[in-house]
């Protein structure tokens, strides 16, 4: 049995960077058991098995594998996903909308042209809230950092999809000299009912680029993911609950990877209708591998 791929770089314009995730191609005769062997071959954050859509309101319908578990959803193979059905798909080639059904439901994906790649955005899940009883003390524990590092904010699970253990440091720095303790992280995260934790810091109000981020993920196999699509949507769902005047409200850039050598460049906004918050991840994508897959 042969099964084509795609290896596909997100949140970037440039191969080599951003977040590489793997997408496989007519993937409706394998099982569970045998997408998850291909994942952990593969030992990427995430492989994506591309099904046939069982509904008329979807054009295609997936699975999403780390190298330890499958997960509902995930942002960055959402985004490369949407990349490489355009290119594998002559149907959708020229798609501005594609439509995803996944374990959360159906996430639709907005292609928007540019000079380059086009940004693709996806509407994630409407969010939800956890509070925690996670202090200063036992967060800075699990990051390896003075517990004065931290913002003067709650650490909270934030769900736009899967859920994050999501928390504030103080600075950018700060944020890059983070030594995290992975095995404590897995734990934290499994009793919290989280997939693992996102962190953030704040750059300078002027600055083009106004969040950095970084993602750990040990009990998914993933010990610090490069970029994380599910986790920017979750830290903007933050933003939103806590900082309603916020400069950062509406719309704005973030950067995550720098720490790896895989630099990646996120769009987000969110937007309100009463009660009912909305947000909206994007990022370019480029093809850097294709192959087959012998089975």
């Amino acid at each position: 049995m042969n099964k084509s791929f795609l290896q596909v770089d997100v949140f970037t314009s440039q191969p080599l960077s951003g977040n590489p995730a793997a997408v496989v191609f007519d993937a409706d005769d394998l099982d569970a058991r045998t997408m998850q062997r291909i994942a952990r071959e593969m030992n990427l954050s995430e492989t994506v098995f591309v099904l046939a859509p069982e509904s008329p309101d979807t054009d295609y319908r997936v699975r999403i594998f780390t190298p330890s578990s499958e997960l509902p959803f995930a942002g960055h193979p959402t985004i490369a996903t949407a990349s490489a059905v355009r290119a594998h798909r002559g149907d959708l080639a020229d798609a501005s909308l594609l439509r995803q059904a996944c374990g959360i439901g159906i996430v639709p994906v907005e292609v928007v042209p540019t000079e380059g790649p086009p940004i693709y955005w996806m509407t994630q899940a409407s969010p939800q809230f956890r509070n925690t009883a996670i202090g200063p003390g036992e967060m800075s524990a699990l990051l390896g950092c003075d517990a004065n590092m931290l913002a003067a904010m709650p650490v909270e699970v934030v769900s736009t999809g899967i859920p994050w253990l999501i928390a504030e440091l103080r600075s950018v720095a700060a944020l890059a000299s983070l030594r995290p303790d992975l095995p404590r992280i897995a734990e934290r995260c499994r009793a919290s009912g989280a997939v693992g934790v996102t962190v953030f810091a704040e750059h300078e109000a002027d600055a083009p680029v106004r969040l950095r981020l970084r993602t750990f993920a040990p009990g998914e196999g993933v010990a610090e993911d490069p970029v994380c699509g599910s986790g920017n949507g979750c830290v903007a769902a933050f933003l939103a609950r806590h900082r309603h005047a916020s400069a950062l409200q509406g719309g704005y850039l973030a950067e995550q990877g720098i720490e790896m050598g895989r630099d990646g460049l996120i769009h987000v906004e969110w937007t309100r209708n009463g009660d009912e918050l909305t947000v909206r991840v994007g990022g370019q994508a480029v093809t850097v591998a294709s192959g087959t897959l012998h089975l």
